[in-house]
């Protein structure tokens, strides 16, 4: 017999299941007998419970029915223990639904080694911790409302620990203590949240690394809008803070980035760096805070095309921090100080407006080794404010116009402050003033239309070196009890006084050019003697008003190129603009060329030995036209070569004769079409 064993196999695999969750069903009931993809529907209605999923349990969704929070409420049967809490599961939806109850260090929804959650769209309210992530990454958290009208000003909306790459996004935030608290949590994403009433902060991120904080809006928070400690590169973009004692606070945070947000009314601070090196700040904007942007015992940062402005401080830089560089930043119209360097040294000020300030535009005080170049400061009370012993500083390429007070002030400072190639004109007062500040070297600068160009006070063995004072109303320089200075290679233009001493003794004039003084070119008061004055150009109306006898008026007569071309140094030219100065009547007193007038100049308590003759300069020798072509002939097209030979040309002008000009010294030039050029 034949038998034949036929077995059938089955695979059952069972479809998802909607389990509702009602006066008869707990929540709880239905989380236990749910599988994985089942979707709890809690219909409307308030449930006492504390709910636990755990066990492993994935893709599990629970819901309201209606969608709508404010009918479905859970609260917690035990205050003591979270209202939901997901341990050690993954792909659970919390949804919808209003969380209430939890008591002290307990949360409305509590993840523990929980991944790729959704909690989303619910109420949270009253609870200790709205939400609360621990060791849980890759969550999602978002569109959730958490207040209080119980417990105000006590726990946390959302707390998040030793979790990453979680997404925190819409959610709103009051009456809490913290907003949103960060710790040894990275690389989580925290956007567009909206936070307001904390009593510390609005968001807090602790110990942290590489977390974006974006378009999160912090409002009238106790403390810190947003505040970061031992935290390094996170990105903070866009984010709108506003009535705190502090805007955005960094302590121990280095290496971030702050860009775009706009923060205001701090009562303290709109952003603060302390103890926080190699951070990037750039285009904030900062305002209505007494101070705008303070960096404090910070190194390395760089602060970028930021704005602050109606703050009673701008830009705040103190406390021994260095090498911070600061460019492109607006600081205007604060009621203070633009920008302020406080007890720092070794930072740079580069290419920032600080204009419109009720006080300074730029400060820099008790600082040494500070780089300040190419900045806008105009409409100040001062421009440009050094004082209290700072030492070392550069100060170049500035523009300090137009404003109430003066142009640069050197208050008390240190030595070897370097003021080159500055423009400090238009001011009321002064357009650089000295006061006790010595060894200090003014080079290269230009003051014109103030009341005084340059004024030295009381400051001694400083170096004033090719300036250019002009239409000044008093002074074009003026030394008032200052000594040992030199004056050397400076225009004084069109100013009532050309140069002028007041109580200064032993200083030395040289090469200087005064001329169309409205009053005096060289003025000297009777206590100012034992100066020495040489190889000046002198072309005024008047050239000295002398109330002493003490002044030397030339050198010893030595090898050199005056500064009126003569091959030996020795006195000073001596000219009036209608031709009838010393050194112009004696033009012919010169039989050994040398360019000493033979005979001294005496006149006005002062006696010139070696007066200086202009040396007549050689005609100029004009170009000839040299030039060479190659080729010079062959098919078209047809590539030239010009070469230029001519001597002592300065431009050139070619025309090839086809329509086609150059001015370039050697030019190719293609002839497309046959001809005779």
């Amino acid at each position: 017999m034949l038998t034949t064993l036929i077995i059938t196999l089955s695979s059952c695999i069972g479809a998802a299941d909607d389990i509702h969750a009602n006066s008869t069903n707990s929540i709880q009931a239905a989380v236990n007998s749910a599988n994985s993809g089942d979707v709890i529907i809690v219909e409307p209605g308030t449930y006492s419970e504390n709910i636990l999923i755990s066990n492993l349990k994935t893709d599990l969704v629970i819901r309201s029915e209606s969608g709508d929070p404010a009918d479905t409420i859970i609260t917690a049967k035990d205050s003591n223990v979270s209202v939901i809490t997901i341990q050690d599961s993954s792909y659970v939806t919390i949804k919808g639904l209003k969380i209430t109850g939890a008591g002290t260090d307990k949360a409305g929804v509590y993840l523990l080694r929980s991944t790729n959650c959704i909690i989303e769209n619910n109420v949270l309210h009253n609870d200790a911790l709205g939400v609360f992530l621990k060791a849980s990454p890759n969550n999602v958290v978002r569109n959730n409302i958490a207040s209080k009208d119980l417990h105000i000003g006590e726990g946390r909306g959302f707390n998040i620990e030793q979790s990453d790459y979680t997404n925190i996004s819409g959610n709103t935030v009051s009456n809490q203590k913290f907003g949103i608290y960060l710790i040894e949590s990275n690389k989580n994403n925290i956007s567009g949240n909206i936070i307001s009433k904390s009593t510390n902060d609005s968001i807090t991120v602790v110990n942290s690394i590489s977390n974006v904080i974006v378009n999160n809006t912090a409002k009238s928070n106790a403390r810190y809008g947003i505040y970061l400690s031992d935290s390094s590169d996170n990105s903070l973009r866009g984010n709108p803070v506003s009535n705190g004692i502090n805007g955005i606070y960094l302590v121990k945070s280095p290496g971030n980035k702050i860009s775009d947000n706009n923060v205001d009314f701090g009562i303290q601070h709109d952003i603060m760096l302390d103890n926080s090196s190699d951070n990037i700040l750039t285009n904030n904007t900062i305002s209505s805070s007494p101070y705008g942007i303070a960096v404090r015992y910070s190194n390395n940062n760089n602060l970028t095309g930021n704005n602050a402005y109606n703050n009673s401080q701008g830009l705040y830089i103190t406390l021994t921090s260095s090498n911070n560089k600061l460019s492109g930043n607006k600081a205007n119209s604060n009621s203070g100080t633009g920008i302020s360097l406080y007890r720092v040294s070794d930072n740079i000020l580069e290419s920032n407006e600080a204009n419109s300030n009720t006080n300074d535009g730029i400060v820099v005080d008790n600082s040494s080794n500070n780089e300040v170049f190419n900045n806008s400061v105009s409409q100040n009370n001062r421009g440009i404010y050094l004082s209290s012993s700072s030492s070392g500083n550069t100060l170049s390429g500035n523009k300090a116009n137009s404003n109430s007070g003066n142009g640069i002030v050197l208050d008390n400072v240190g030595s070897n402050n370097n003021i080159t190639s500055n423009t400090a004109s238009s001011n009321v007062n002064y357009g650089i003033y000295f006061t006790n500040s010595n060894n200090t070297y003014l080079l290269n600068n230009i003051a014109s239309g103030n009341s005084k160009g340059i004024y030295i006070i009381t400051s001694n063995e400083n170096v004033v070196s090719n300036n250019t004072v002009s239409d000044n109303n008093a002074e074009g320089i003026m030394l008032s009890s200052s000594n040992n200075n030199k004056l050397s290679r400076n225009t004084a233009y069109n100013d009532s006084y050309g140069i002028s001493f007041s109580s200064s003794r032993s200083n030395e004039v040289s090469s200087n050019k005064v001329t169309f003084s409205r009053n005096y070119g060289l003025f000297l008061c009777s206590q100012s003697t034992g100066n020495q004055i040489f190889n000046n150009y002198l072309n005024n109306t008047f050239n000295t008003d002398n109330k002493n006898t003490g002044g030397i008026w030339n050198t010893t007569k030595a090898p050199g190129a005056s500064i009126v071309g003569g091959s030996y140094i020795g006195g000073n030219y001596w000219a009036t603009p209608l031709g009838t100065g010393f050194s112009q009547l004696n033009a012919n007193n010169d039989p050994d060329g040398d360019g000493i007038i033979n005979s001294k100049y005496d006149g006005d308590n002062l006696v010139d030995y070696y007066p200086l003759v202009a040396v007549s300069a050689p005609e100029p020798a004009f170009p000839v036209a040299d030039f060479t072509a190659n080729p010079t002939s062959g098919s078209a097209p047809l590539l030239v070569s010009f070469t230029d030979r001519s001597q002592n040309a300065t431009s050139r002008s070619w025309n090839f004769g086809d329509g086609a000009t150059s001015t370039d010294t050697n030019p190719t030039h293609s002839y497309s079409l046959a001809g005779n050029y």
